[in-house]
């Protein structure tokens, strides 16, 4: 026994496979391509519509007069004047019997109205045509696929697209060497769900049919008859100057009509392209290429803000990449950093993905004018953009991967984005995109049914790159140049405001610490306890006082700088709060409680507590207020502050102290921040270029020269290439995946640098470029 089917699954394959017209003629085109065929010609030839033929037929079963049916098919021919047509009319006018007459109807409609796809590719032999073409979900385009081959189909599917435009399928095809043709003929009815046969028992035999005229001809005529639908001359033209018209890249001016002949009862119809000078006329564009160095990822491009006269290059690479090609999961009920379970892209993924070109063009509606040699008027340029729009589309080979880029589909979240957002304008009806692939099928499989690709690490790696590079780059380099500060920092004010919903989280988890321990440790337990309660209460203290900045906080820079700079710190305090409890937890729920991990947990408890002491004073009535203080003492505490994280990551410190105490009088509570920002951005740094180098030592070297009053701190990371030395110090830059970096640390560092009339800076200057990047940061204290 094996498995049978019947008849009738043939026609749900083909209903449930191909979703409408426009990708069931989207296939056959598709086909002809792989028949490498360099062109493709499509002709439809209707002298009666479907809908019309359905109401002559209807009127016939209710037994009209002839003469009547004969009148509404007259008036319903799309030409009257046709040879074909007035043949019809006067033999349906010379038929008494109403039988005879419906048969005459049908004959006339399927002989008249058809589709054909033509092509001059290498065409199938008999034996192909039997072995290959009838056998549904055949592997010859996919095995060769997998060796290299670039076909843009290998599921063997993409045949039944015929099915869905008409009844009737005739395949007229032959190889160069072939001297005749060779014909195929299909009745889709006898699949009906009215029949309740086998698939096996319906006989279709290919066969020899007549001598070619010329020697060399080959490909393929596909002709679809007995149509399904409606194909007028507005229809037609609609699906070619629409939905095709994105199938083919419509970025490459000229495309779609040098591949593709169309035709309408003869007359051409052309398919459009996007204007080139719609393309000139968009107010920023984002060109960007991904490719492997070896075993390098490189991000290379550049955005240009046209409207503003500003350009920014995008310059990345090995660990950068694999940051923000992360993975950043959302835990219920979490919020902050803790809220997101960090998973690393496999560097495999980034390997088959291979190379990649992106090119994003964004229109700002509100400031639209006439394009020049395009448009008259604003509303015309604004229906131009509406003609195109919709987000980015993604081609393989040139041609389109469905659904990516339709109306239905935000794969990229600009509008998910755009409308949750206060102040965001890059939403998918401002945006113009393409995205162009070389990946093989192996790597990214499309869907059977052609809505979208399998979910695979390949697919997530290149949606994680494309996210990054449209909402933490180009909207963020748009807002910059656009002076969004200010919305912004509502934000931020918000951001911050959620902190205290964080502290009654950790309160909770520490509470239940308390219970899992119970009595096994007493002594322990009531120290572990009061350090508990004292973190606990001095905690609420500090969000208390950042209430109290929230409140008094305006459109003055000074007051946003401390704002972002509380929660930045104190977020960082609860979520390494968090990670010391939860970890705890885990070791006495495997039942793994000894008197080190008590004593450990304590030790990170007592560390914390000397953080949220050294910038208690940030948030105190006198936080402006300069004193006199050893800057060298203050950085080896916060180093101190540091060193189980330094211990947990292997990260090696280097602190070349001074012999002599270095003085300066400045207010102590923005010196911390400014050092911890330096240091923190040191370290995250440091941890990704591990994950991205096995071998990697990670160091961070810390100094300060007296004579030259100079701190610096340099790493050996990835660093930034020399472009960026400046950017990363504006607000809300970020190279972090998308929901973790909030772009505020460096720019809050210097905007505090400056303040006290020092300059923040990476050098750039005295030789310290390591392979084209800079990694170090140089705050000079004159």
């Amino acid at each position: 026994m094996s498995f049978t089917f019947s008849a009738r699954t043939l026609l749900e394959l083909g209903k449930e496979l191909i979703s409408s017209d426009e990708v069931a003629l989207y296939e056959l085109i598709k086909n002809a391509v792989d028949a490498q065929s360099p062109r493709v010609e499509i002709i439809v030839n209707v002298q009666l519509r479907f809908s019309d033929y359905c109401e002559a037929v209807a009127r016939i079963e209710k037994r009209k007069s002839k003469s009547e049916v004969v009148r509404f098919i007259r008036k319903s021919l799309i030409a009257q004047k046709n040879v074909d047509s007035i043949s019809l009319l006067d033999e349906l006018s010379s038929i008494k019997n109403r039988q005879a007459f419906s048969e005459k109807l049908k004959e006339f409609y399927d002989r008249l109205n058809y589709i054909e796809v033509r092509d001059t590719g290498h065409g199938m032999s008999l034996k192909e045509l039997s072995d290959v073409f009838l056998r549904i979900g055949t592997y010859s385009r996919r095995s060769e696929n997998l060796e290299g081959a670039r076909y843009l189909g290998d599921k063997g599917i993409g045949r039944l697209s015929a099915m869905r435009l008409g009844n009737h399928l005739r395949v007229k095809t032959c190889r160069r060497k072939d001297a005749r043709w060779n014909l195929l003929d299909i009745d889709w009815t006898l699949f009906s769900h009215d029949e309740d046969v086998n698939v096996d028992t319906i006989i279709i035999e290919p066969r020899v049919g007549k001598e070619k005229v010329k020697s060399n001809d080959h490909g393929t005529i596909i002709r679809i008859s007995a149509l399904q639908g409606d194909w007028d001359l507005e229809r037609f033209s609609g699906i070619l100057q629409g939905r095709i018209a994105r199938m083919v890249d419509p970025f490459d001016f000229g495309l779609a009509n040098r591949l593709i002949t169309a035709r309408h009862n003869g007359d051409r119809i052309q398919i459009p392209s996007i204007p080139r000078e719609l393309i000139r006329a968009a107010h920023a564009a984002c060109h960007v290429k991904f490719r492997m160095d070896g075993q390098t990822p490189v991000l290379e491009g550049e955005i240009d803000y046209r409207y503003r006269q500003r350009k920014c290059r995008i310059d990345f690479k090995g660990a950068e990449i694999y940051s923000f090609a992360q993975n950043a999961i959302k835990r219920r009920a979490k919020r902050g950093h803790a809220a997101y379970k960090l998973v690393p892209v496999r560097p495999s993924a980034l390997e088959n993905l291979g190379a990649f070109n992106c090119d994003i063009y964004w229109f700002n509606r509100r400031v639209v004018t006439a394009v020049e040699g395009l448009t008259s008027k604003t509303a015309d340029t604004r229906t131009e953009i509406a003609h195109w729009s919709g987000g980015p589309m993604l081609y393989r080979y040139g041609f389109r991967i469905l659904p990516y880029g339709d109306p239905e589909d935000d794969w990229l979240a600009l509008d998910e984005t755009a409308f949750g957002v206060s102040g965001f304008k890059l939403n998918r009806q401002q945006v113009i995109g393409r995205v162009l692939i070389e990946t093989p099928h192996s790597a990214l499989k499309e869907q059977t049914n052609r809505q979208g690709l399998i979910d695979s690490d390949t697919f997530d790696a290149l949606q994680r790159i494309l996210l990054w590079m449209v909402h933490s780059q180009m909207r963020e380099f748009i807002n910059e140049a656009d002076e969004m500060d200010l919305i912004e920092r509502r934000k931020a004010d918000q951001d911050t405001k959620i902190l205290s919903k964080t502290q009654s989280r950790v309160n909770m988890a520490l509470e239940r610490l308390r219970k899992r321990v119970g009595d096994m440790a007493d002594a322990e337990i009531k120290n572990l306890s009061k350090s508990i309660s004292e973190l606990t209460a001095r905690s609420e203290g500090l969000i208390k006082r950042m209430e109290s900045v929230i409140e008094e906080a305006d459109e003055e820079r000074e007051k946003f700088v401390y704002l972002a700079g509380i929660g930045l710190m104190t977020e960082f305090i609860f979520h390494e709060l968090e990670r010391a409890v939860s970890y705890t937890i885990d070791l006495i729920s495997r039942g793994s409680l000894q008197q080190r991990t008590i004593e450990s947990l304590q030790d990170q408890l007592r560390t914390l507590q000397k953080r949220i002491a050294a910038f208690d004073e940030l948030t105190s009535e006198r936080r402006q207020t300069k004193s006199s203080f050893d800057l060298a003492d203050l950085l080896r505490q916060i180093l101190e502050n540091h060193a189980r994280e330094f211990e947990r990551h292997g990260i090696k410190v280097n602190f070349e102290n001074v012999q002599s105490p270095f003085v300066i009088k400045a207010v102590r509570g923005m010196v911390i921040q400014i050092l911890e920002n330096l240091i923190v951005n040191a370290a995250y740094w440091l941890k990704q270029q591990k994950r991205f180098e096995l071998e990697f030592r990670p160091n961070l070297t810390v100094s300060i020269n007296v004579e030259h009053r100079r701190l610096t701190v340099e790493d050996n990371g990835p660093g930034v290439t020399e472009e960026w030395s400046e950017r990363i110090f504006q607000p809300f830059v970020t190279t972090k995946p998308i929901g973790q970096g909030r772009g505020l640390g460096l720019y809050i560092a210097r905007e505090m640098a400056e303040y006290h009339g020092w300059k923040l800076h990476m050098d750039n200057e005295i030789g310290r470029i390591h392979k084209g990047r800079i990694n170090m940061f140089v705050l000079d204290l004159e």
